[in-house]
């Protein structure tokens, strides 16, 4: 039924825009139609369900059934409730809206992997920690139909809720992109890429883990694998000690970013990765400030003046906090 809706909403053309009307299951923006008016994502949609807000009830089957943009009136006990339009959440509105299991990797991060990933249509990405199926969302959205991104969680509780999360954007038009993993990345990562290139089922184990011995790993497969990845991104406090593992699967002149909240972990890995093939290219830190630009009417205007209205600009009161650093290792060579 998914599949159904998915491909009637499509624009032809574009896969990731629609003009179909709400459906039940899909997820939804609300915004108050006031001046500083409150915005939420509420869903999936169901005919029996709706959301409370503090200009009245929303019912759900008010929106299913009308265009993005429509304007839907609450319903109050005590009176006409509040007008508010409908809309498709984005990428950048729905992944930090949607409901967690941890802290997603944020549009500013994520925007910035991408572009330190060098990703393009096609590519194929592996992802270690898929945590809420942020990232995951945005490489599978730069890779396209055509690509993949196999992306891997120990926990199988937070790898089903990610792919939940998945599957309620844009009525799963990513899920095709992304292939879902559950293990350490040390213990599954022969499977990954046996599941890629079937003919590696005769090199690789996929029963044993790969050697513990970061040497022993190197000498005994990290050369005779043929390189799968297209780009690879470590969402883990230790990224370093799985360098053995993964640095035979990334093609040469390739990039593996790390996603590191302390600096003393930048420090680690920048140590650890001297053993390996791999240029430090570079540490950033992602800083996003939105500013508030709008009309304002002037109280107590000159009478010379020609008009009562000023621009007011200034930043916006949203805190500005430290996410992570982004660190950016390119593989130099085969060995």
């Amino acid at each position: 039924m998914i599949l159904a809706r998915k491909i009637i909403g499509r624009v032809a053309g574009h896969p990731y825009v629609t003009q179909a009307t709400f459906a039940d299951g899909d997820m939804v923006i609300v915004r108050e139609c006031s001046r500083g008016g409150k915005s939420a994502l509420i869903g999936p949609l169901s005919p029996s369900e709706s959301y409370h807000t503090r200009k009245g009830v929303l019912l759900h089957n008010a929106i299913i059934g009308q265009l993005p943009r429509a304007r839907i009136e609450s319903t109050k006990k005590d009176g006409a409730g509040g007008l508010f339009m409908a809309q498709f959440p984005t990428l950048d509105e729905y992944v930090p809206l949607c409901s967690r299991r941890c802290t997603p990797i944020y549009p500013k991060d994520a925007s910035a992997i991408l572009t330190m990933l060098d990703t393009s249509p096609g590519d194929c990405i592996l992802e270690a920690g898929t945590g809420n199926a942020g990232l995951s969302m945005y490489l599978a959205r730069a890779v396209g139909p055509n690509g993949k991104v196999h992306t891997v969680e120990r926990s199988s509780s937070t790898s089903e809720h990610a792919q939940l999360v998945v599957e309620q954007f844009r009525r799963g038009v990513l899920m095709p992109s992304i292939v879902f993993h559950v293990g350490v990345l040390g213990e599954v990562i022969n499977k990954v890429a046996v599941s890629i290139d079937k003919s590696l089922a005769t090199v690789l184990n996929t029963e044993k883990p790969l050697a513990e011995d970061p040497e022993q790993t190197w000498k005994e497969q990290g050369n005779i694998v043929a390189p799968l990845f297209d780009g690879i991104v470590l969402d883990m406090p230790t990224p370093w000690t799985q360098l053995p593992q993964i640095f035979g699967f990334l093609k040469t002149d390739r990039f593996v970013i790390c996603y590191l909240p302390s600096i003393s972990q930048v420090m680690d890995l920048v140590r650890a990765s001297r053993q390996w093939p791999l240029l430090v290219e570079d540490v950033v830190e992602v800083d996003w400030r939105s500013w508030d630009i709008k009309v304002a009417v002037v109280r107590n205007p000159d009478p010379l003046a020609a008009s009562d209205e000023a621009m007011v600009c200034r930043p916006t009161h949203t805190p500005i906090g430290h996410t992570a650093f982004l660190v950016k290792l390119r593989k130099c060579g085969a060995q």
